[in-house]
């Protein structure tokens, strides 16, 4: 599965060459800020994405498929208000906005088989592998 990545600088690391050489270079970019991170597992018949977005409703995440790159998105409502002068805020860190994640789907992903579900602030997708395809025997006479 191939991450596509974000346009921010990060660090770099001999696991973030190996990520990268594993999972490929960027495809597309984007220029949001809220990026929830996000663990990628293979399993021995399924993949597993899990995504932190604490603080959102199933409402809104949106996920989409589209030409073999599945996408999250949503959005992070603001909870602050201009016009409500009772609340004095002294630290204001939490970001809010739109996000969009994508990530190429393999070869032996089945995407008539993908699952979403979310609970506690995690949203877990699961994709399920193709049958692998026995080769066929061929009898020399």
């Amino acid at each position: 599965m191939k991450l596509i990545r974000h346009s921010r600088p990060v660090s770099r690391d001999i696991f973030t060459d190996i990520f990268d050489d594993f999972f490929g270079r960027d495809f597309l970019t984007s220029t949001t800020k809220l990026a929830p991170a996000v663990d990628i597992v293979e399993e021995k018949d399924k993949y597993v994405v899990k995504a932190d977005l604490p603080g959102l409703k199933q409402d809104d995440i949106k996920i989409e498929l589209t030409d073999n790159v599945l996408s999250i998105s949503g959005e992070r409502k603001n909870e602050r208000s201009e016009e409500d002068k009772s609340k004095k805020y002294y630290y204001y860190e939490r970001i809010y906005g739109s996000f969009e994640r994508k990530f190429i789907l393999p070869n032996d992903a089945d995407v008539e088989k993908i699952k979403a579900k979310y609970e506690n602030g995690v949203l877990m997708i699961d994709i399920q592998k193709k049958e692998s395809k026995k080769p066929k025997e061929i009898k020399v006479e």
